[in-house]
């Protein structure tokens, strides 16, 4: 009996401690509150809860976030369908607001559209999985909403967002002064944060896509996926954008390897002494440090476009 209290006692301080550690959005999570962006030079959407995570998008000032939850200084946000970490400070944060969230798509069996935000307020109709709302606003955990020509309200973990809020900005970048290689560039981590995804695709020779890359190729899909037009080989890519010395790279710089006034072998650097490439067809797209003696004897350059 002893020996199953125990256990019992295990069980139930794991079932305490998981939500802890447990960090993935969910579409059936339930919502929290309205964050909108107070932040005139815009505000970091981040993989994780910590300012030396990886940058996934930037929001501008005005800019509206469904937040999901509290992480110590953070919040965990849908930010445009992206979901990642804003820091508190630039966050105002409403449990009640009016906001155009866009169209959502039921995301349940059967839902309930009651006639307030709460679940002892009458039911005026059902809806079925994937039946499509238009979301007005957020009040306590629930989504106020229009079907039809009915205005109701439905909880938050019932509803999956389909598109960006109205008056949203897609995340324009700031701009950076090519006369201070050492300004920061968040275009540059927006590329290194892209890079990152095809991170174990394989190396094909005059690859150019997901399903195989070479070094050059790799570098011009990633810079294209931003708005960005590089030269297809090595070489050519040596015209694109402007020098900035070595130390001075920023996260998202297209970085050289070869002799004189040739590159053999291109990348994008990731900070902290690290970059990405298509490496070979042995290893395809790693990431290595630049500390690594092969490439260390062959570095060239660095060129900054993204800004």
């Amino acid at each position: 009996m002893k020996r199953f209290f125990q256990i019992a006692f295990i069980l139930a301080v794991c079932l305490i401690l998981l939500p802890l550690f447990k960090q993935e959005a969910s579409a059936s999570e339930l919502k929290t509150a309205i964050g909108t962006v107070e932040s005139n030079d815009g505000l970091r959407l981040r993989e994780k809860p910590d300012k030396l995570s990886a940058t996934i998008t930037i929001a501008q000032g005005g800019d509206t976030v469904v937040i999901l939850r509290k992480v110590g200084d953070w919040y965990l946000v849908n930010y445009n369908l992206y979901i990642g970490y804003m820091h508190q400070n630039y966050l105002v944060v409403s449990e009640r607001k009016d906001v155009d969230l866009g169209e959502g798509a039921i995301d349940a069996e059967l839902v309930s559209l009651r006639g307030g935000p709460t679940t002892e307020s009458p039911v005026i109709y059902q809806l079925e999985q994937d039946e499509r709302v238009h979301i007005l606003g957020f009040a306590d955990g629930w989504y106020r909403v229009l079907q039809e020509e009915t205005i109701g309200y439905i909880r938050s973990d019932e509803i999956a967002l389909l598109e960006k809020p109205a008056g949203n900005t897609d995340g324009v970048a700031w701009v950076v002064d090519e006369n201070d290689p050492t300004a920061y560039s968040p275009a540059g981590e927006q590329i290194a944060a892209c890079a990152r995804q095809y991170l174990g695709c394989a190396y094909v020779y005059g690859g150019e896509t997901p399903s195989g890359f070479d070094c050059s190729g790799f570098v011009q899909y990633v810079y294209a996926q931003l708005g960005y037009t590089v030269h297809r080989t090595a070489t050519a890519q040596l015209a694109d954008g402007y020098s900035v010395p070595y130390d001075s790279m920023l996260p998202g710089d297209i970085i050289y390897f070869g002799y004189g006034s040739t590159a053999s072998h291109v990348g994008i650097y990731l900070g902290n002494g690290e970059f990405i490439h298509a490496q070979n067809s042995s290893t395809g797209v790693v990431i290595t440090a630049l500390s690594d003696p092969y490439y260390a004897s062959r570095f060239l350059c660095a060129h900054r476009v993204a800004s």
